[in-house]
């Protein structure tokens, strides 16, 4: 009777900790990819900011800077998706912002689209065939944004 408990107390043991050791290692391959959760996350913010705010830029770059950004929204979507990662979990706050004089989202997300293009580029995968693409939805993103940036 004992033998037969400690048997099966010693095989939850090994189901748990089996347990316990996959979602650990589905929380690191969800976190491989940080710069690309990142700039997924200030992109839907610079969205945002970029759709409010009322500065008299030339004529038609507001509009393809927005389009650009959704483009480059639904790339790091696509290659996210693709990886097994969900909604990008990024947690900074207001002092994170604050080194930005205007449009921090903005200028937050061009400082994390460089890194993802970054990451993108060291990457070994090709994402489903989607990082050619996702490169260059990103590089037309900095572009548009950084034009918006310059005035």
């Amino acid at each position: 009777m004992f033998h037969t408990r400690f048997c099966l107390v010693a095989a939850l043991a090994f189901v748990a900790a089996a347990g316990l050791a996959a979602t650990e290692a589905r929380a690191q391959e969800r976190g491989r990819n940080p710069h690309l959760n990142a700039a997924l996350y200030e992109l839907v913010s610079a969205r945002m900011e970029l759709s409010q705010a009322r500065d008299n830029w030339p004529p038609g770059n507001k509009e393809r800077a927005m389009a650009a950004i959704d483009d480059a929204i639904r790339s790091l979507r696509t290659i996210l998706a693709v990886k097994g990662e969900g909604v990008p979990n990024v947690e900074r706050g207001a002092d994170f912002y604050k080194r930005f004089n205007d449009h921090p989202r903005l200028r937050a997300s061009l400082q994390e689209l460089r890194e993802a293009r970054q990451e993108l580029r060291e990457a070994r995968a090709d994402f489903g065939n989607h990082k050619e693409r996702a490169i260059d939805d990103i590089d037309i993103a900095i572009g548009h944004i950084t034009m918006l940036m310059r005035r």
